[in-house]
């Protein structure tokens, strides 16, 4: 399966919408976003652009306005926002999600995790620590030069960092 992971909109719909449309041009089935859509109409924008398919959702410290956030997911068959770090088990791995790479980091040294994925700061990373990929995707905001997302391949267990293609 392949997911698309990404982070750190903050309002940018214009931007989100051709990163959505790239990510299924890439055969994401499934997508997950590292928190800071900031307002309701973004998140339910999120969710209307991923089509049905399965989105895993956690909260950033943009993201004021929760209580309407989680009714939207509600709201959706195919969307969860989750607390601020949470862990799933999603196509045979393990997969630590939060807004702030301090969890990452405490779960990728913990080793129960196969994927430990962070936004927040804005800075495309993709490493291995003791077995654990470490990833944040960047953003799709625009504050820093390279506006992009990541794919995820859990057969690879690989992920790859793409800048957003506003033509695609």
């Amino acid at each position: 399966m392949k997911i698309g992971v990404f982070s750190d909109m903050h309002d940018r719909t214009d931007h989100l919408e051709p990163a959505m449309r790239q990510m299924r041009l890439l055969d994401c089935g499934h997508f997950m976003f590292l928190g800071d859509c900031t307002t309701p109409e973004s998140f339910q924008r999120l969710i209307e652009l991923t089509g049905g398919l399965p989105l895993d959702a956690v909260p950033g410290n943009n993201d004021y306005e929760l209580a309407i956030m989680r009714q939207l997911a509600a709201c959706s068959t195919a969307a969860r926002l989750h607390p601020e770090h949470v862990l799933l088990t999603r196509y045979g791995m393990k997969f630590s999600l939060s807004h702030y790479p301090k969890y990452a980091m405490q779960e990728a040294r913990s080793g129960s995790v196969d994927a430990a994925l962070y936004g927040h700061t804005h800075q495309a990373v993709r490493e291995m620590y003791r077995g654990c990929l470490l990833a944040n995707p960047g953003e799709l905001q625009g504050r820093t030069s390279r506006i992009g997302f990541g794919i995820l391949d859990t057969d690879s267990r690989i992920m790859n960092l793409h800048s957003l293609d506003f033509n695609a």
